[in-house]
C-alpha cells in the first residue's frame, strides 16, 4: 500500500508539472504563433478548464496520498512531511485561485476588449487589465511549477531508501 501511495504521490505530482511544461512552453505558443490572435484565444481558452481540472485532480491526488502516508506509514512527522504537506496545500490553492478567481476574470475582460473593439476609447484599459490578469496568471503557474520541481526532488530524497 505504501509503495502505491508513493507511487501515485510522485505520478500526480510529475504529471501536474509535466502538463504546466508542456502546455507553456510548447502548446500555447505554437497555438499563439500558428493562429490568427482571436482564434488562439479562443483555442487557450477552451483548454483552460481541461487544464486546471488536471491541476485539482493531480492536486487532490498529491494531497491525499501524502495524508495517507502519513497515517498509515510507519513514517515520523517530520520537517520533511510538514513541507510536502504545506507545498502541495500552497500549489492546489495556488491553482484553486488561478483556475476560479483568475481566469473567470481575463474571460470576462476579453469578452468586454471583444466587444469593445480596439478603437473605442476604454480598450486601452481593458488590454492592461488583461495583460496584469494574464501576468497573474503566468506568476501563479511559475510558482506552482516551481513548487512541484521542490516536491519531486523531496520526494527522490525522502523515499530513496
Amino acid at each position: 500500500m505504501q509503495i502505491t501511495l508513493k507511487f501515485l504521490l510522485s505520478l500526480s505530482i510529475s504529471f501536474w508539472i509535466g502538463a504546466i511544461f508542456f502546455f507553456s512552453f510548447f502548446a500555447a505558443p505554437s497555438i499563439f504563433k500558428i493562429l490568427p490572435r482571436e482564434t488562439a484565444g479562443n483555442v487557450v481558452s477552451d483548454i483552460f478548464p481541461k487544464y486546471y481540472l488536471v491541476a485539482y485532480v493531480c492536486g487532490l491526488v498529491a494531497l491525499t496520498s501524502s495524508l495517507l502516508l502519513l497515517f498509515i506509514g510507519n513514517h515520523k512527522i517530520t520537517g520533511i512531511h510538514g513541507i510536502r504537506t504545506l507545498g502541495l496545500l500552497i500549489m492546489l490553492g495556488l491553482a484553486l485561485y488561478a483556475g476560479q478567481v483568475v481566469r473567470p476574470q481575463a474571460v470576462e475582460v476579453r469578452i468586454e476588449m471583444r466587444s469593445a473593439g480596439e478603437n473605442s476609447s476604454n480598450y486601452p484599459q481593458l488590454r492592461k487589465n488583461f495583460s496584469n490578469l494574464h501576468m497573474r496568471s503566468a506568476i501563479l503557474n511559475s510558482v506552482i511549477f516551481i513548487m512541484g520541481i521542490a516536491l519531486v526532488f523531496i520526494n527522490t530524497y525522502t523515499y530513496r531508501n
